[in-house]
């Protein structure tokens, strides 16, 4: 298998375009995305926190712990 010089080539020039620290395009959730999944956590947290003071901590790491035995 040879590679040709346009091979070289094109493939030297894509690198070279990245090499500057730009995101190739396409890749990446962009800053939407990002503070969506913020959202989420962030939400996600609040839901735990609000179990936990409603049913204490005792409650909390038995359903914990029993969500977990159920998915092994």
């Amino acid at each position: 298998m040879s590679v040709t010089l346009s091979q070289e080539t094109e493939v030297s020039q894509r690198l070279a375009s990245h090499a500057d620290g730009a995101p190739a395009a396409g890749l990446g959730m962009g800053r939407a995305g990002l503070i969506g999944l913020g959202v989420a956590l962030a939400a996600l947290c609040a839901g735990g926190l609000v179990l936990w003071a409603r049913y204490g901590a005792a409650v909390f790491f038995d359903l914990l712990s029993a969500g977990f035995a159920a998915c092994l």
